[in-house]
């Protein structure tokens, strides 16, 4: 009989440590880099966006091509438990208010025009 009292202990437990220990890391949705290492500009700035819209691999691969062709772009890393987007730029060529600009434009798609992405905040570094 103890040995049947066990088992429900021992998956309550590793639900419980699951839970205490989510917070502790961190896995992307998406991680894309736009330049080879090679071509890597010598000064990189970055800026981590708090986005609502940002909410799964789908949202974050939309993300990704909202800012892929803004000139300066060197990669994108996309955090949707968080809804954070982090974005490595050359600071020469951009800036974190066109990045805001270029993920914030309406998307098309099936002929009407929808706004996936707000900013809700910003850390620049």
């Amino acid at each position: 009989m103890k040995k049947a009292a066990i088992i429900p202990f021992a998956v309550a437990l590793v639900i419980l440590l699951a839970f205490a220990t989510m917070n502790a890391y961190r896995v992307p949705t998406a991680d894309v880099s736009f330049v080879e290492e090679e071509d890597r500009p010598a000064v990189v700035a970055t800026v981590e966006f708090e986005v609502s819209g940002l909410k799964c691999r789908g949202t974050a691969r939309t993300f990704e091509r909202q800012v892929q062709d803004l000139p300066g772009i060197v990669s994108f890393v996309a955090y949707t438990r968080t809804h954070t987007a982090i974005v490595e730029y050359d600071p020469a060529l951009t800036d974190p208010d066109a990045i805001r600009e270029a993920f914030e434009e309406p998307i098309l798609h099936e002929g009407k025009f929808y706004e996936v992405f707000e900013m809700v905040s910003v850390k620049a570094e």
